[in-house]
């Protein structure tokens, strides 16, 4: 099974070690790689998501085309910006929509406490919420909603992905459903 460790390294690496190391690392952890057969060069752009991403900024595109690689790696990978108001979803790759059930429309521009609902514990979230603001990993357990109201468990870590200076300017999230 592939690591949320794995992921958020293979992410973090510039587009050429991201090329060369997804085709090594995945297989080792229990990946289907038939994705990248398809998809050829990791490092390639595949097209465009719904929607498309214009908009977005260099680094931003770079960690789309990424997570569109791992589109069907065994937990749900979102990357955030905290560059703009409210820390809102760039983009979430397939797996995490078919967990959730939210379409990637619905998703973009909308902040992830909209997984949040009644059962939701306050102390997973404030935990959550101290990482952000103190720019370091987390790992939490906590109730969350799918689009249609069932809740689930949900593992969620969240990476900061910082620029050469050292500011944060996007978020990783990995995301697995748990048995409770």
């Amino acid at each position: 099974m592939v690591s949320r460790e794995v992921v958020a390294d293979l992410l973090r690496l510039d587009d050429e070690r991201f090329s060369r190391r997804v085709p090594e690392a995945l297989p080792a952890h229990a990946y289907d790689t038939g994705r990248l057969d398809r998809l050829g060069d990791p490092a390639r752009p595949p097209p465009d998501p719904p929607g498309g991403s214009g908009s977005l900024a260099d680094h931003e595109g770079a960690f789309v085309r990424r997570i569109r690689v791992l589109d069907d790696a065994p937990l749900g990978i979102t990357l955030t910006g905290p560059a703009y108001a409210d820390n809102p979803v760039v983009y979430a790759n397939r797996t995490f929509r078919e967990l959730t059930g939210y379409e990637l429309d619905d998703l973009r521009g909308d902040n992830l406490r909209l997984l949040q609902g009644t059962d939701t514990a306050p102390e997973p979230v404030a935990d959550l919420r101290e990482a952000l603001s103190t720019w370091s990993r987390t790992t939490v357990e906590l109730t969350n909603y799918r689009r249609d109201g069932t809740p689930f468990r949900n593992r969620v870590s969240i990476v900061p992905v910082t620029d050469p200076a050292g500011s944060v300017v996007n978020w990783i999230g990995l995301q697995r459903a748990v048995e409770e």
